[in-house]
């Protein structure tokens, strides 16, 4: 799917997380179910560091093609490790885009890094601060064309809103486990936004299903990434379904 019906869900399972995991986590407050909408959004672009043209890869320059650069190599690195005779030869079988960070097991594995370096603030800020600034742009994606839109896409502006609301969670007391927690929903959800389309991911990974540890999981029914009626759907089924959710959290 398209950055912005990732981000759209993402925001939904956020707010969802927010309101079920925050009262055992962090606070439970307003702080809370912000950073469960914003980061989820934003974690939701994560798995898709994987691909050069990204959102996520193109959010901060070098730095973020520096992690493009260093997810590829690791994925390709675990696919050829883990493969078997089944899974050599065919399209899309480079390893890379649409294999190791679109797994369960990456999107746990970044939760507990999250979790694990936020238990010092300056990390959790930078943490906060970058999966915002991802969560504005995937949801600035959404808008209409206009001032609002362009203001979402601009690197500056972005950055420093992002930095502005990273700095409101850390002092509204948004605790490190509870952005770990957001993160693995969000990396989590947009796989399952991905099996929705006719490449599939590998939700089953590591385990070995039909002679394949990388098999493509698929819905029944699937459709083409793209901005088709059937993605366009999803995606405002997921900002209308925020709302209702938000409302209820608070």
């Amino acid at each position: 799917m398209m950055g912005s019906s990732h981000a759209a869900s993402g925001a939904l399972a956020g707010a969802g997380a927010a309101a079920l995991l925050a009262p055992v986590l962090s606070g439970g407050g307003l702080f809370d179910l912000a950073a469960g909408v914003l980061v989820g959004a934003g974690a939701a672009l994560l798995p898709d560091l994987d691909h050069p043209g990204s959102t996520a890869t193109r959010s901060q320059g070098p730095l973020t093609r520096l992690a493009h650069a260093g997810v590829a190599r690791m994925s390709r690195a675990v696919f050829l490790a883990t493969r078997t005779s089944r899974d050599q030869g065919g399209r899309d079988r480079d390893g890379v885009h649409r294999h190791l960070s679109h797994t369960p097991v990456a999107a746990l594995g970044a939760g507990l890094v999250v979790a694990l370096a936020g238990l010092w603030w300056p990390l959790l800020a930078v943490a906060l601060w970058f999966t915002a600034s991802l969560g504005l742009r995937g949801l600035g994606q959404c808008l209409r064309r206009g001032e609002a839109r362009r203001t979402l896409r601009s690197w500056p502006a972005v950055s420093a809103l992002a930095a502005g609301a990273a700095g409101l969670l850390v002092w509204g007391g948004v605790s490190a486990p509870f952005a770990g927690a957001l993160v693995a929903v969000g990396m989590f959800v947009h796989s399952l936004g991905d099996a929705l389309t006719r490449s599939g991911v590998p939700l089953l990974w590591p385990l070995v299903y039909r002679g394949r540890r990388w098999w493509m999981v698929r819905a029944p029914l699937t459709f083409s990434t793209g901005d088709g009626w059937q993605e366009t759907a999803v995606r405002w089924l997921c900002l209308a379904g925020t709302v209702p959710v938000v409302a209820l959290a608070v």
